[in-house]
């Protein structure tokens, strides 16, 4: 968590963007759990949509922008995610919640498991972080939520400080 952690400082005296504290946040995401790849997602103002605003692929060291996943097409996962804050899947293929994304994503990637967790600024939901497992299924353990629970806390501290504005929803990209 500490590129996390210096990213934010960095944002908090005007030396990084929003940008690089979701890289820092997925590197670190990366690290501490395991997984094949992670990523930042934003909330648009309506809750319709979400924005990856950066996804790291762990093996290749790639950071890229994203998709955008629309509330219509992906109900269940919406539900899921903004009813219980987290969304914990062994089997992400069958899984209720994301199956989903099974043939337009996750076959495609071999994503097999899925974490994701909120990220709250002053209790409202203004983003998501996803952890993806690919080749096998995965059981992800107490501490793989905790390291996505607490960066989704650090990053969530810093939103609406990007423009110096207290919009608590952050810019899905950044300079």
């Amino acid at each position: 968590m500490h590129k996390t952690q210096a990213a934010v400082f960095g944002l908090r005296v005007g030396h990084s963007t929003v940008a690089d504290v979701w890289k820092a946040a997925c590197e670190d995401i990366v690290e501490c759990t395991g997984a094949t790849r992670a990523s930042v997602w934003v909330f648009d103002s309506s809750y319709q949509s979400l924005t990856c605003g950066n996804l790291y692929d762990g093996a290749r060291r790639l950071h890229s922008p994203g998709d955008v996943l629309l509330r219509s097409q992906y109900p269940d996962y919406f539900r899921a995610i903004t009813n219980n804050a987290k969304v914990v899947v062994r089997d992400a293929l069958t899984h209720p919640a994301t199956k989903g994304f099974a043939d337009a994503y996750f076959k495609p990637k071999d994503v097999r498991s899925l974490l994701d967790f909120i990220v709250l600024h002053e209790n409202v939901a203004v983003g998501v972080l996803c952890c993806e497992q690919s080749g096998a299924e995965r059981d992800w353990t107490p501490a793989d939520v905790a390291c996505l629970q607490g960066i989704a806390m650090l990053i969530g501290t810093v939103c609406g400080l990007a423009d110096g504005e207290d919009d608590p929803t952050p810019t899905p990209t950044e300079p």
